[in-house]
């Protein structure tokens, strides 16, 4: 999987301190996370607000910015090295995403959701619907057919349109734990300022009423989905439109690869993704932290999936 260091002029923008080493000149955010409140069984409140409590205490620090997923995937031995660096203070607990487990003494690594990745070898949409078996090629002309009642612009990034889809984004979260910020408005407009120009929000919209939304930024040789929100209204088939735009809109502009993010893995791969694994890898020497490590190790069980192989 492609990953491109950002920018430092960007890194200014990105919440926490930058650590410079092994004579990266770019360096690498240390930043502190927030976990969103949720109203959906998969953390209780209270177990939030601990989590919340241990964060504000600086218990947890990240390797990379959590609102930008998909961007620093380290390999074992860069993160080692960054705690060898004589000039990064370690916190009691370092979390950093990793593309293959850590091995090395006090590492804890648990297999996250794949980041579901497309390798772009086609010159149009149309060669890449060629491209598709059969029975993925007549889903996708269902797609398309569904698409003749809709209509998917580029959105202008004004404050009134930046509020309609952070509204969009919170319905869409309402039932899951994410790492983002509590104010959805302020992490787009930190993604405008951040990415500029190589940041966009493509509005799906019926009759000129925005139903849904998906944002992109260019990265590169490399095309990454971002946010995804809809309203609860909206029939399921509205996400699938989501997704085949923004693969039709990294074909017709030659990028390389087509990342579309964790979740939805197996819908995903019948889109022609593969799975690109990566592990969210703990670090502490603090005991108690690495006995909860290690029980929370032994119950956890990886979400499974079953990849599909649309192509030919």
């Amino acid at each position: 999987m492609s990953t491109t260091p950002l920018e430092k002029s960007l890194l200014t923008y990105v919440q926490g301190r930058i650590v410079q080493f092994d004579n990266d000149a770019k360096g690498l955010p240390i930043c502190v996370p927030e976990f969103r409140r949720s109203s959906g069984s998969y953390l209780k409140k209270r177990g939030l607000n601990v989590i919340n409590w241990f964060i504000r205490k600086g218990i947890l620090e990240v390797v990379g910015s959590p609102w930008l997923p998909g961007f620093w995937v380290q390999k074992p031995e860069v993160l080692q090295s960054l705690l060898d660096s004589r000039d990064f203070k370690r916190p009691t607990l370092l979390m950093g995403v990793s593309n293959a487990p850590l091995s090395h003494k006090n590492w804890t690594s648990f297999k996250a959701e794949p980041f579901m990745v497309i390798d772009n070898r086609w010159n149009s949409f149309q060669e890449y619907m060629d491209s598709m078996k059969t029975k993925y090629r007549s889903r996708l002309k269902k797609a398309i057919q569904f698409k003749e009642g809709y209509d998917v612009v580029e959105l202008e990034q004004t404050e009134d349109n930046i509020a309609l889809c952070a509204g969009m984004l919170e319905r869409t979260l309402i039932d899951k734990i994410a790492v983002l910020p509590i104010d959805l408005n302020e992490l787009i407009r930190r993604f405008r300022i951040w990415f500029k120009g190589d940041y966009k929000i493509f509005g799906i919209q019926n009759k000129g009423e925005l139903k849904a939304f998906i944002s992109v930024v260019e990265d590169g040789d490399c095309l990454r989905a971002m946010h995804y929100g809809t309203l609860k209204s909206n029939p399921d088939m509205i996400y699938s439109l989501a997704m085949f735009h923004v693969i039709d809109y990294g074909i017709e502009h030659g990028f390389k690869q087509i990342n579309l993010g964790r979740t939805a893995t197996e819908i995903k791969s019948t889109y022609g993704a593969r799975a690109a694994e990566n592990y969210f890898s703990f670090y502490t020497r603090n005991v108690l932290l690495k006995s909860v490590l290690y029980i929370a190790k032994r119950k956890y069980m990886p979400k499974g999936y079953k990849l599909r192989s649309p192509l030919k």
